[in-house]
């Protein structure tokens, strides 16, 4: 804040980049005495939403969580990879559609635990920690893990109760000024799930990729009816004798 000439007060611009994770924790370790709950108390819900998160001091916790179904449905993702990391994103949903929204969990966080190994059986971990799946973030978890090697790559899984993901394969980045010799990479564009061929993501994944690059949406999402209602519900796969619906 400042002073200004008809003797108010004019609000001081803040901006905020970076991990901003990382400044919750900061944030935690420097309250000292104060205490995180008596912190929260003393300010205003949107201060405490912007310092410190979506409420993540005044919820309940569900430490030993049960679900209705396999909550890893959605599966895992990685990106933004960086010369000594990358973010790590997945999403509890045993019910995808639910009528709440929730996708079949309570309004409780529920605690995450994830782990990267440097081998896919994971005998060799080389990061792992706990993260939490808050109800306001639609349950999704978003790590930002640091401490790897460069051009490498990594394998990685999260832990839910006793439901373990399946895993995901990640690579991080070359150093900057790195010779890199060649690099192999793939790309998607806008899409629609009632609306397209499938079969290509299926080739990806088996192939060796240093990068999936997408230019547009990753997907759009639609009620029934609520996109292309005069047109047929999925494309026909004419390469079959049969004209099957494919995806």
């Amino acid at each position: 804040m400042r002073d200004i000439e008809d003797g108010g007060r004019e609000p001081a611009l803040i901006s905020i980049s970076g991990n901003w994770e990382k400044r919750r924790i900061e944030t935690f370790e420097h309250l000292g005495s104060i205490g995180c709950q008596a912190f929260a108390r003393s300010i205003n819900n949107e201060a405490v939403e912007l310092i410190l998160g979506s409420f993540p001091l005044l919820e309940r916790p569900i430490e030993a969580p049960r679900f209705s179904d396999y909550p890893f449905r959605l599966g895992v993702a990685s990106g933004d990879p960086l010369p000594d990391g990358v973010v790590l994103w997945t999403r509890l949903a045993p019910e995808l559609l639910a009528e709440d929204g929730r996708g079949g969990m309570p309004r409780d966080s529920v605690p995450v635990r994830w782990e990267v190994a440097a081998d896919e059986p994971f005998r060799r971990l080389v990061r792992q920690g706990m993260a939490r799946a808050q109800a306001e973030l639609a349950h999704s978890v978003h790590v930002e893990v640091e401490g790897l090697e460069p051009a490498r790559e990594y394998f990685y899984r999260f832990k839910a109760g006793s439901e373990i993901s399946p895993v995901g394969r990640t690579k991080t980045a070359p150093v900057p000024g790195a010779a890199i010799a060649k690099m192999h990479f793939a790309f998607a564009s806008c899409q629609m799930y009632e609306h397209g061929y499938y079969t290509a993501y299926g080739h990806m994944s088996e192939e060796d990729l240093d990068l999936v690059v997408h230019l547009g949406d990753y997907i759009y999402e639609y009620g029934g009816g609520g996109f292309g209602r005069d047109r047929v519900g999925l494309r026909e796969d004419r390469g079959s004798r049969k004209g099957r619906p494919r995806v």
